[in-house]
Formats: C-alpha cells, structure tokens, sequence
C-alpha cells in the first residue's frame, strides 16, 4: 500500500517516496509463528529511504520495541527522521546495511527489511538519477564515496563500459551505446543527464530508445553505488544480527537483485555445500533457514494503479532457524 492509513499531511510532505507492498511486509515481519509478539523486539530498515516503512512498522510496535534505520543516504536519514519525529524507539544510522554487524550485536534482530533500489525523492532531486530532467551527473546515495556517474561516462574504457552496461542494465546493445558514448565525450566531457539520456538514445534504433536509456542509467549508478557487491556483502551481514525465528524480507526491482536474494536463501534452505556426487554429508552444514515465500510475492494491482512504480517489486521472505 502506498502509504498508512495514518499518514498526515505534514508526512505527505516530508517525503514523496510510496513505500512498496506494506501489507506484505508489516505481516512476514510479524509473523506469529516466527517473531510471535512484538513485546522488546528489535526490529532493522537497512533502507530506510523516506521512512514509509519504518513508520508503518512502527504502528504495529509496542513502546518496548527498537527499531534501526540505515540509509547511505544523508538526505534519506533526515527525511526519515523528520517523519518519524523523532520517535525514542528509533536508532537512526547514516550508513550501508552491509556495515550492521559493525554496530548491531550477533542474533539480536527479529526482523529485517531491505527495500533495494531508489526512492522517489532521490528521483525527484538534482542528483542525476532521473533521466527526465537535467541535472549533473553523479547518482552517488553517499555523497562521499569517491566514483560519480561523470567518472564512470567520460574516464572508463569502452570496454568497461560495455561490461557494466550489460551486466547490471541487461542492456543487448551495450556494445553500440558504449561507443557511442566514447566518440561523444572526444568533443568534450558529458556533464548533465540529458546529454547522456541523448547519446544514448542517438545510439540505438528508434523502437530500443527509452528502455536503452532507462537500463543504462540503471547500470552506471548500479556501478557508482556498488550496489551488487552491497547486496552481497548485506545479505551476510544481517543474517549475522538476525536470531534465530527472525524474519529477513527483500524488496528487488530487477531481475540482478532478486536472484541473488533467491541464491541467498536457498544456499541457507540446503544447508549442505558437499560435492553433489559425494554419497553422504561430510561438511555437516545444517539448513539454517525456512522460505517463508515460496516464489516472490508481487503488488496488488491496485497498489500498481495508485503507484506504477511498485509494477516491478518483488518480494522474498524467510526465516532463520538455525544460526550458522
């Protein structure tokens, strides 16, 4: 749902984000046969973008309840925090979920939620995510890491290029766009978002044009962000500070993510990692978790007409029973 029934206006202004799915999220968090009540729980938003979620988390929760948000963002924490207003159960971190065995104890969270991808608010900023309107390339969440989208356009090879067009974009024409991009920045750099979004599109035949563009600003900031390596290195670091009977829930938006939150979870289902050939087990790796969905939940397609952008959400959920 795109937002609670108790948001107020003063929140709609806050932030523009409609946070993903809630139903689904708010009821695999709180699932009776795994966290039971929610009494002292402690609860992890690794991204907690403009907050939707851990607000709507938050109503569910008694006063007893702690709840970490992460966001590598800046501009995100701040809108969360002007949303939850300062709500005392809350811990508010500017930093990766990849870093929250840094700063959360081993099997002491109950429930974790990681909702891939952008937020509206950074789409509707000047921080050259959006392609619809100019804006100077950087597409950075931290603005402190070293690598902007500028970098990745005017000083990678094409060959690099290419790479990373086709692998976090899933881009056919890589290949095509990747030159196209070097031959223009020969006559100068390229600076803003609409002289990429037009070289790209001067790159590939008519029909291919705003897929191509959608799917390479997707990849270059995939790239600036580390984003793949985040979801990995994460993956591992809040199964670390989840307790047993806790709850993981991953919201992806393409196909890269999700099939690695997939492969995730079904290396934690099989427990196992000996050979296949190998008769019995000798690695004694017991399965340390239960698919709490079966294949990826998707938005309701009401929640789609209220918010187009939920159309490509997935969801996955499980539940760790046994800590390895």
């Amino acid at each position: 749902m795109p937002f609670s029934t108790n948001d107020t206006p003063q929140s709609l202004e806050i932030s523009h984000h409609l946070p993903v799915m809630v139903d689904q999220v708010i009821d695999l968090l709180l699932n009776k046969n795994t966290t039971g009540k929610s009494t002292g729980k402690i609860f992890f938003d690794g991204t907690a973008g403009g907050g939707g979620h851990s607000k709507a988390l938050l109503e569910h929760l008694d006063p007893e309840a702690r709840l970490y948000c992460f966001d590598r963002d800046p501009a995100a924490i701040e809108l969360t925090r002007a949303r939850l207003h300062d709500d005392q159960r809350v811990t508010l971190i500017q930093a990766s979920y990849s870093e929250a065995d840094n700063f959360i104890q081993p099997q002491s969270i109950s429930g974790v939620l990681l909702d891939l991808g952008l937020s509206s608010d950074q789409l509707n900023g000047d921080r050259g995510f959006a392609f619809g309107q100019k804006s100077p390339l950087d597409m950075r969440f931290d603005p402190d890491i070293d690598v902007s989208a500028y970098d990745v356009v005017n000083r990678y090879s094409i060959e690099r290029m290419r790479d990373i067009f086709f692998r976090f974009g899933e881009e056919p024409l890589s290949p095509r766009i990747a030159r196209g991009i070097a031959s223009a920045r020969k006559t100068g750099a390229l600076r803003t978002t609409t002289e990429l979004a037009d070289v790209i599109r001067e790159s590939v035949p008519f029909r291919f044009r705003n897929k191509a563009v959608a799917r390479i600003f997707q990849a270059i900031r995939i790239e600036v962000n580390s984003e793949i390596e985040q979801l990995e290195a994460g993956l591992r670091a809040v199964w670390n500070v989840l307790k047993v009977g806790g709850v993981l829930c991953v919201i992806s938006y393409h196909s890269i993510e999700d099939r690695r939150m997939k492969r995730f979870v079904a290396e934690k289902v099989k427990g196992c990692i000996c050979p296949p050939k190998l008769p019995v087990c000798a690695c004694g790796k017991k399965p340390s978790a239960k698919k709490l969905t079966s294949s990826a939940l998707r938005p309701t397609s009401i929640e789609v007409r209220l918010n187009p952008r939920s159309r490509s959400a997935r969801l996955r959920a499980a539940v760790k029973i046994y800590d390895d």
